[in-house]
């Protein structure tokens, strides 16, 4: 669908809108629970359905008896003037679903508050700040834009994790994993904004740093996060080093858990596509209870996802794209070998040798897993007493195991460029040829296919105190957080065994153990007992915990002429640890595996941070400003600062503009792994037909090879990525229309210092420049033997790009609840230098597969609109996701093919019905009009890009709520 279509498609939402009235509660009533007013405002927003916006200290000390309100016609109205009265506060609309608790006017401001309501930014919910500062905003103003996924969007989605709910944020692009990723998946979910690398979006929850994943810590992993136990996602698209420390270059996504339910709520889903596979299900089950001095609640809940063949979608169903107008991706290793002999190269066909031909190339995608099947099971616990007046004691408890299991083709042995001496003596008992040889590349489907498992265990645990004193809120947080990681990748093969089994009897024999492997039969020929010899299997197990201790007070310095001035200011001290380690003790990976060798290592950081937010002028200029210094055990220390200037010329319009200075730490495996092997899937110019005439070739390599075996490794002399972030936006909420607004925002980020490791890169300059010839190593023939890429401070990017929103929200008693929204983010520039001296490469618009070191897709658009709907028991959703075309490059018959990847669009509905005794029931439809993905020629998962795509097509699902 082109652009211009999705934009008509999506303004056709507003003209749905018309005049507006109040909000949509159950016509039924709504109950209150007893206890702090803070939280019968929660109660309340989640049974209407709107977010309330409140001061923390307004509504904390104040207590509310159980109440039983009528809501006529479905008003939140006479609920929250019931709930109000007696208090020094009142309510406004401040924006698309939101109304703000504020404190009742003086007699002298009754007149200018009535006149010009101060709008709300965005849609938020009570009691917490908002993501990317500590302060308290009296006035919901924040200097950078933020995507808030809060109920009811996250129940009408009906995702069921939170990489599923982020993937189609327009902010959201580039190379995150999930279990769409089975070829270099690890069972993980990551998410990357601005098409930065996952290690440079920080993720929090509940506003406070968590461990990263136990295979190297270099993300935290989504999928040790139950969507069970989240009351919502906001998402920070700016840098925050400043507040937050290291990582938070591209943004932040600060995933807020539930904390003050009250009730119970158990959940079932199902779902499956519409070819019959995919069934995913989950359980949850949800209680809380609690006065006015003490609360505890506890989720539990259960997921699974069963998988999707890649044989089972004509997209992914063979490697050979040639009719698509790409590639034949086909391997050379095949169960009938390609066996390179003086006299040319052969395969054993069922007739016996014969001349071997392009045609008898491996289509491996008959066996691959195109989605990994997954499950997860979580607990989480959280509770809080209060001790005293103003101090209040709390804690949060949460476990989740996962496990997936991906499935590869039959491991490939390429004799010539694997590890280990794999030559077949002339005198092997199997080698009818009479001479050494050196090139077979062979299937062994008698193991059958590989599967890689990955399970993980998590823990989180976070205690401490807060409390009020006089207008000054203080918090004392004590975390603790560990994960463990597991992998286990069977069906390999020992390259220590098999170079013994492939020699001659002085070496091989009956008499040493050994038993001679036949890898120049035809399919079926290698026994169980040679498999029984030969076989082996990859074990990675990895650790990662963090200890921290934290200290945040934040309140106002003092009253000036213009409004007060507020402060925050904090310490931490943080412990980082990681320990993993592989079967590959000797540094050599297993045949048809990766060797990820070992790291082991740990840091104390400190950091101290303040933040300043000065009124220049009274409801209109502000000054904002924040500064975190952080000192590192292994690195050193950085000063991060950022300045904020947000002016409201008018009370319906915000200008605001931001810079800052970030930083990522370089990680502990970054600084300390050994051993990593893998064969990568890159591209070698001396395959060309011009590869004489390139400095660093010796005549023609290798046609026919993808995968080259690199090694990676660790540097402890790394320094971190640096950063600077700008940002200028203007925010419109014009009172006179009520429930409508819209922003825009321009930004860039310039990073300096990238940790990169880029055997691609390695191996251009080695040919086309002959360079990094102690990284390269090519035999006599110029074929690459082995690429050796350790991590070095090398490369640079800028990243420019527009972000826009508009929402608009419309009531009527006769219409019911409509609320339209369209969120959008364009490209300008991704500018990437992988070294100094290099090319800088302008990525926006395109697509470089992560298999061959790029960043994946970048498109110049990405967007979603929606139209949500609800009146009386009734409610629906319609979702439309947009991503713009890219441009792809890749090579065919010794020319450079630039093409075009298809722009694509899905559309999700949803209709649910809520039943007066507490039952909800939803149907819903994902990709309603059964798109494919676009076909990506150098994509080497599938044909397309999964990161960025869905191959399930049409999608059905049900789910069934009980509520009491």
């Amino acid at each position: 669908m082109y652009f211009r279509h999705w934009v008509t498609l999506s303004l056709t939402g507003l003209l749905v809108l018309a005049e507006s009235t109040a909000a949509a509660c159950p016509t039924s009533g709504v109950q209150i629970p007893s206890g702090p007013l803070s939280r019968a405002l929660i109660s309340l927003g989640r049974q209407c359905r709107i977010s309330l916006v409140v001061q923390a200290d307004n509504a904390a000390t104040l207590v509310t008896p159980s109440l039983n309100i009528e809501t006529p016609h479905g008003s939140i109205a006479p609920a929250l003037h019931q709930l109000l009265d007696n208090t020094p506060l009142t309510f406004t609309h401040t924006g698309t679903n939101a109304i703000a608790i504020i404190a009742k006017p003086q007699e002298s401001d009754r007149v200018t508050t009535a006149t010009h309501p101060l709008p709300a930014e965005e849609v938020t919910v009570t009691g917490r700040s908002l993501t990317g500062t500590h302060l308290r905003h009296l006035k919901l103003d924040s200097y950078a834009p933020i995507d808030v996924l809060a109920q009811p969007e996250l129940e009408i989605t009906g995702a069921q994790t939170v990489a599923e709910l982020l993937k189609f944020l327009p902010a959201v692009s580039g190379n995150s994993t999930s279990t769409s990723v089975t070829n270099g998946g690890n069972g993980t979910a990551t998410v990357t904004l601005r098409g930065l690398p996952a290690s440079n979006t920080l993720v929090l929850i509940n506003g406070r740093r968590i461990v990263s994943n136990g295979f190297g810590g270099e993300a935290a992993d989504l999928n040790t996060i139950p969507l069970s136990a989240v009351d919502r996602i906001e998402v920070l698209k700016d840098g925050a080093s400043a507040v937050y420390g290291s990582d938070a270059i591209a943004g932040v996504v600060n995933i807020i858990l539930r904390r003050d339910f009250d009730g119970l709520s158990v959940n079932s889903y199902y779902g499956q596509a519409e070819r019959g596979d995919q069934d995913t299900g989950s359980y949850s089950l949800t209680w809380g209870t609690g006065n006015e001095h003490s609360h505890l609640m506890f989720s539990l809940a259960h997921y699974y996802q069963d998988e999707i063949l890649s044989r089972d979608r004509a997209l992914s169903a063979s490697a050979d794209n040639r009719a698509r107008g790409g590639t034949d991706l086909r391997s050379s290793a095949s169960p009938q070998a390609y066996i390179a002999v003086a006299d040319g190269v052969v395969t054993n066909a069922e007739n016996g040798y014969r001349d071997w031909t392009q045609e008898d190339l491996y289509n491996f995608r008959e066996y691959t897993s195109a989605l990994v099947p997954s499950e997860r099971q979580s607990l989480y616990i959280a509770g809080n007493h209060t001790l005293k007046e103003g101090v209040e004691t709390y804690a949060e408890l949460m476990a989740i195991t996962t496990h997936s299991d991906s499935t590869l083709a039959p491991t490939p042995v390429f004799t010539r460029f694997d590890n280990g001496d794999l030559t077949i003596a002339a005198d092997q008992v199997y080698n009818p040829f009479g001479e050494d040889i050196t090139d077979v590349r062979k299937r062994i489907i008698e193991l059958g296919p590989r599967v890689q498992s990955n399970s993980t265990e998590t823990w989180r645990m976070n205690t401490g105190f807060r409390g009020l004193v006089d207008e000054w809120q203080w918090e004392l947080t004590a975390a603790a957080h560990y994960t463990r990681a597991k992998e286990t990748l069977n069906n390999l093969l020992d390259p220590h065994r098999l170079s013994a089994a492939l020699k001659g009897p002085e070496i091989c024999s009956e008499t040493n153990g050994c038993v001679p492997v036949d890898l120049l039969g035809a399919p079926g020929s290698i026994e169980q007992e040679q498999l029984d010899y030969i076989l082996s299997e990859n074990r990675v197990n990895g650790a990662s915990r963090m200890n921290s201790v934290t200290y945040i007070a934040d309140g106002p310095l003092w009253e000036s002429g213009a409004g007060s001035v507020l402060a925050a200011a904090g310490i931490e001290v943080r412990r980082e640890a990681i320990d993993f380690n592989s079967t590959d003790s000797d540094g050599l990976s297993l045949i048809g595996g990766v060797a990820s060798g070992a790291a082991k290592g740990e840091r104390l950081i400190g950091e101290a941070f303040a933040e300043l937010s000065v009124p220049l002028r009274e409801d209109t200029l502000w000054l904002d400003s924040a500064v975190r210094f952080s000192e590192y055990s292994d690195f050193g220390s950085t000063t991060n600062p950022k300045i904020a200037i947000r002016w409201r010329p008018v009370p319906s319009l915000l200008l605001r503009a931001s810079y800052a200075t970030g930083f990522k730490a370089p990680t502990l495996v970054d600084m300390n792994q050994t051993g990593h092997q893998s064969q990568e899937y890159l591209f070698d110019p001396c395959t060309n037909s011009n590869a004489a005439d390139l400095p660093g070739c010796v005549g023609i390599a290798d046609q026919d090879r993808i995968q080259y075996l690199t090694e990676f490794g660790g540097n402890p002399d790394l320094k971190p990525e640096t950063s600077d972030n700008r940002s200028l936006g203007l925010v419109w909420t014009p009172g006179d229309v009520t429930g409508f607004h819209t922003s825009i925002d321009l930004f860039e980020i310039r990073q300096n210092d990238v940790i990169d490791t880029s055997p691609q890169y390695l191996i251009n300059e080695n040919a086309i420049n002959g360079l990094f010839s102690d990284r390269v190593i090519r035999d006599e023939r110029g074929d690459i033997i082995r690429v050796i890429a350790t991590r070095l401070n090398i490369g640079a990017r800028e990243v420019r790009g527009v972000d826009s929103t508009l929402r608009y929200q419309h009531h009527s008693k006769k219409l019911g609840l409509l609320r339209w929204s369209v969120n959008s983010s364009y490209l300008l520039q991704y500018l990437n230098q992988l070294a100094p001296g290099s090319p800088v490469d302008d990525l926006a618009g395109t697509f470089i597969d992560p298999a061959s070191g790029g960043a994946g897709s970048l498109p110049d658009w990405k967007a979603n609109t929606g139209i949500y709907w609800q009146r009386g028991r009734w409610e629906g959703g319609y979702t439309v996701h947009y991503v713009g075309d890219l441009m792809e490059s890749f090579s065919l018959n010794d020319q450079v093919i630039s093409r075009t990847i298809d722009s694509w669009s899905t559309h999700d509905l949803q209709l649910a019905y809520s039943e007066p005794r507490g039952f909800r029931f939803a149907v819903g439809i994902d990709n309603l009009l059964d798109e494919a993905p676009p076909f990506a020629a150098s994509a080497f998962n599938d044909n397309f890009d999964g990161r960025t795509y869905e191959l399930t097509g049409r999608y059905w699902y049900t789910t069934i709520t009980f509520n009491i």
